[in-house]
């Protein structure tokens, strides 16, 4: 009887959709900030309003060695932008209405790129991320020892965020974009929406 509840509540979690926040742990063991490269930059510093604008974000392994690195969980902002279905990336972005930098900006909210909803996501059980030399391509090891090939680099262009379902433009002002990884890096972007 146990062994049968232990199986549906595991059936369950891998059905359900990705709606948990990780735990986040302090320790900077594998953690090594001179291999990994965190880029992240916008196509523009200053737009009219009713303009989109477009940012890259990107890691890479700047070693000639294959890198092996578990999940630490360890997001600087922990709340993410690029697309509902993407968590299994080990970076993020977060777009902020206001002038924040590495010191403040937590103290920032954050503006939704996407509706909110539930969106129904496949979970998967990440062991470690392998990083090809030289590289911001890699392969996720997962529990089921499934693998998959990803290139670590996203592109998203916008022209506003979401208000709960209701879409808003972006008004005049300065806003901030913060990237950043599992493994503690941040980059920070600014860009001036003008009338």
């Amino acid at each position: 009887m146990g062994i049968g509840v232990i199986v549906t509540i595991g059936i369950i979690a891998l059905l359900s959709p990705h709606m948990f926040n990780l735990p986040q742990q302090s320790s900077s063991e594998n953690t090594p900030p001179s291999v990994l490269s965190l880029a992240v930059s916008v196509n523009s510093t200053e737009i009219k309003a009713g303009q989109g604008i477009a940012m890259d974000i990107a890691l890479a392994n700047t070693s000639p060695d294959t890198l092996t690195l578990i999940p630490q969980h360890n997001w600087p902002v922990k709340q993410w932008s690029i697309k509902p279905c993407l968590f299994h990336l080990p970076f993020g972005m977060a777009l902020f209405q206001g002038n924040y930098s590495i010191e403040n900006m937590t103290d920032g909210k954050r503006l939704p790129l996407y509706q909110s909803g539930v969106y129904m996501c496949k979970t998967i059980g990440i062991v470690d991320y392998v990083f090809e030399p030289s590289s911001n391509k890699a392969t996720i090891e997962t529990y089921n020892s499934t693998n998959y090939q990803v290139t670590l680099q996203s592109h998203i262009a916008f022209n506003g965020f979401y208000q709960g379902q209701k879409f808003q433009p972006l008004t005049p002002g300065v806003y901030t974009i913060v990237g950043d990884d599992e493994w503690g890096h941040v980059s920070i972007n600014h860009f001036t929406v003008e009338n």
